[in-house]
Order: C-alpha cells, then structure tokens, then sequence
C-alpha cells in the first residue's frame, strides 16, 4: 500500500520540552468520520487508539495511514468497542504489519468483534483487494488479551485503566497514564442511561488530554422522548393498516435497543401482540448469544427483567 498523507499531528506541552511533550498523530477519523486510529506519543512510548476502517470506502482505501507511523514503536493498542469503524481494521494490523505492541479489548467486544470480523471476511472473500482472510482473524483472536473495566494494566510502563462508555456492550474508555501525564481516549459514548445499558462512568482522576468522539458534536438533536415517539407512531400507523415495516439497522447495539423499545411499546398495547417483531440479521441474532452472556455489564432493569425471566422459565 502506498504511503499516504497522514492528518495533523497536535503537539501539547506544557514548555516545548520533550519531558512534557505529548504528540498525537490521528491516523484515522481526524476531520472526517470513519477510520478511528490515533497515536498518543509521551516519553518515547506510543499508544493506539483504536484500528478501525472508513465505512464509505473500499478495499486498502478504507484503512488508516498506517504506513505512515513507525508500528513497531506501538507498545500497545487499545480498541474501544466493536463497531467497524473502531475495530475493522485490527486483523490486517496484526497480519499485515510489523506492529509487535499488545492489543487490548474488553470482554464483550473480543466476542462481538470475531463475529462480525468472520461476517467482513466472508463478504469480503471474492474482492480482489481484500483486506484479510477469516484465518486472519482467527489469529487476532489468538494476540487480543481481555481487560475488565477499572482493571489496571501496566504495558511498557504505561497504566492503562479502561472505564464504561455506554454506547454498546463492552465499550470502554481509556485512561492512560505515562510517565505521570494522564490521557483519556473516549471514541463512542454516552453519559444518558438507555434500555439496556448505564450511562458512561466518569473517571475518578482529571486527566491532562482528553481525545473525544466528536461526530455529532456540531448537531443538535432532539430529546431522545421526542424522536422515539416519532418512530414508533410511524411504524404502529403502518401496521395497524395492514402494512408491513422493514427496519435497516447497519449497527449491533442500535438493533438491541431498538428491539427493546418495540417490545417496551407492544406489551402496552394489546392490538399489537398478535403482530410479530422478527429479528432479521444473523449477524446480530448471534451477537445476542453474547449480550446473553455478559448480561452483568448491563443495566440494573435489563439484569432484573433476566431474573425474572429465568425464575418463571
């Protein structure tokens, strides 16, 4: 792959010194959506934030500049969930480059992560410029360790503690402490309770740097009550008449809330029960065998309404 212009590097530091200096190379997702890749550098040592594709380009086309960092000076990445612009591009990081550094998921999106990468790899198969195979991924699988949230990690003498950032299962944000220079990295996430997740965690300690998702941060929207009403009238006007509703839902997490909110709303409603809600995606049905599994990591409804589900079963 040709090497390619890489974003805008921003320096930080306090006095110009190298002892202070923080350099933070995006080489992905600066002044554009897709691609989430950054490089925190501090002390010699180097941290990537997440290895994700661009969702609206093909092929090598949609990697980060990853030709144009040193990867074999990364000590460790860190991959904040599992949504493909935050991860996709984690097999070719491990097959394809000289990265050697450690790489780091939480729990649930280690296990969502294989799904929808076996998923990529499969649609991807007769491409002529694919980017990796399943056998690939199978070896990713092999060099991902696990972390827990608020588990503390020492790689190269950088502390890394990840914390909840809402948005999917298993997301993370992570805190990162160099040399005694503290850095946060958020990709996704969210400070407002959903259906079945907790609002994201705020970390005990003031970090120096914070590098934050930003996609929607020159938009307003409207209060979430407002735009749930909007969607639910839509669809129930529809099937009330007869009609039937195809959803296209392109992300695991939106799918699941989704579903719950539908369900919340039919079983008010008793015209509705006889009207199914089907679950289209095989992707996503597989990904619920891991919501199942880590539903400690949700909130305290979903865990309760578990309980009672499997008292009466």
């Amino acid at each position: 792959m040709a090497k390619r212009r890489a974003s805008q590097e921003l320096i930080a530091a306090d006095d110009g010194s190298e002892e202070t200096e923080v350099r933070i190379t995006p080489l992905g997702a600066g002044q554009e959506v897709g691609r989430s890749c950054i490089i925190l550098e501090h002390g010699g040592k180097k941290v990537m934030f997440d290895c994700g594709i661009h969702p609206g380009l093909q092929g090598s086309d949609s990697l980060p500049f990853l030709t144009n960092e040193d990867l074999d000076e990364v000590s460790v990445a860190l991959i904040t969930h599992f949504h493909l612009d935050h991860c996709a591009a984690v097999p070719y990081l491990l097959a394809k480059t000289n990265f050697k550094g450690k790489i780091y998921m939480t729990h649930p999106t280690k296990a969502i992560f294989y799904t929808l990468m076996c998923d990529f790899a499969n649609l991807a198969s007769k491409d002529t410029d694919k980017l990796f195979m399943k056998a690939d991924v199978e070896a990713a699988m092999q060099k991902i360790e696990v972390i827990d949230f608020e588990q503390t990690v020492v790689v190269d003498g950088i502390k890394i503690i990840p914390y909840r950032a809402g948005h999917v299962l298993g997301a993370a944000m992570f805190l990162v402490d160099i040399d005694g220079m503290r850095a946060l990295y958020t990709g996704d996430y969210s400070r407002v309770t959903d259906r079945h997740l907790s609002a994201a965690d705020m970390p005990p300690v003031r970090p120096h740097i914070v590098i934050v998702e930003s996609t929607y941060g020159t938009q307003l929207h409207g209060p979430r009550e407002t735009r749930e009403r909007l969607f639910t009238d839509r669809i129930v006007q529809t099937v009330r008449q007869g009609g039937r509703v195809l959803v296209p839902i392109v992300a695991i997490g939106r799918a699941q809330e989704l579903l719950l909110l539908l369900d919340e709303y039919w079983s008010r409603h008793r015209d509705l029960h006889k009207i199914p809600i089907i679950q289209a995606s095989g992707v996503a049905r597989r990904a619920l065998n891991v919501f199942q599994t880590y539903v400690g990591m949700m909130n305290a409804d979903i865990q309760k309404a578990f309980q009672v589900c499997g008292t009466t079963a």
